[in-house]
């Protein structure tokens, strides 16, 4: 008998580590090296998302979250004084493509669990449509320009991570940044001939120097617009934009 007694006694040693119950040896048995999440609240804005989260460090990761931004309509108001007549313009455009966020995290407890600071990149590359009409041959003609955005910058973020289950974790994060970015727009209407376009060659040279265009959007005032035009097109140019960078999201995601 006291040898059986002695044999539990072994036992349950063994399958204590560093004083935890075996239950608990069970629990530890499972640990994340990664995890891949979607921010739920990127669909509200029409932004398709994948997160992927890789463990480096006891209290460290690296990740990249990425997807496509669908269209959705954004105001563009624009005013425009040329040698003291004022211009206006007001439209909707629907910017649509893809971007990219790379980050770095340092968690507080440890990697995947509890509080983190993040730093993070950014960088987009979308196309849009901006619509217009002008008078010829005694009709109205409506076109579009074309238009593309491209922009790189970063920020810092601070957000938690919570196991909610067995490789389910919800993630809540917000943050703030900057970067730079270009907007470019041309139009090559198949209804302006090479004659309308010298013309509005013309008067990019005449206007250049006093003209003062303001261009509104997403609450930013834009100006010093770079304009020219050739025989077959005309466009405009807005470089090196200094732009804020929100960083925010809740997402789900699975762990293995």
């Amino acid at each position: 008998m006291k040898k059986l007694f002695v044999g539990f006694s072994l036992l349950l040693g063994i399958a204590s580590v560093n004083g935890q119950a075996p239950t608990s040896l069970a629990s530890e048995v499972f640990s994340p090296r990664r995890i891949i999440k979607t921010n739920l609240a990127g669909y509200a804005l029409l932004v398709v998302n994948a997160n992927y989260e890789q463990k480096v460090g006891l209290k460290t990761s690296v990740g990249l979250l990425g997807g496509y931004k669908l269209p959705s309509v954004i105001k563009v108001d624009a005013i425009g004084d040329l040698s003291g007549e004022q211009q206006t313009y007001s439209g909707e455009v629907e910017p649509q493509g893809l971007f990219l966020n790379p980050y770095f995290r340092f968690y507080t407890n440890k990697t995947f669990k509890g509080f983190y600071v993040e730093a993070f990149g950014r960088y987009y590359d979308y196309t849009f449509l901006v619509p217009y009409d002008y008078e010829k041959n005694g009709g109205t003609i409506q076109a579009n320009l074309d238009g593309t955005a491209k922009g790189i910058g970063g920020g810092l973020a601070i957000g938690v991570q919570i196991e909610l289950g067995p490789r389910v974790y919800l993630d809540i994060n917000g943050g703030y940044g900057y970067g730079s970015g270009d907007i470019h727009v041309e139009t090559n209407d198949p209804n302006l001939d090479a004659a309308d376009y010298e013309s509005i060659a013309r008067n990019i040279e005449q206007h250049e120097a006093d003209a003062d265009v303001k261009v509104f959007l997403l609450d930013n005032v834009l100006t010093e617009v770079d304009a020219d035009a050739n025989e077959s097109s005309a466009w405009a140019d807005i470089e090196g934009r200094i732009f804020p960078i929100i960083r925010a999201g809740v997402a789900i995601g699975f762990a293995f």
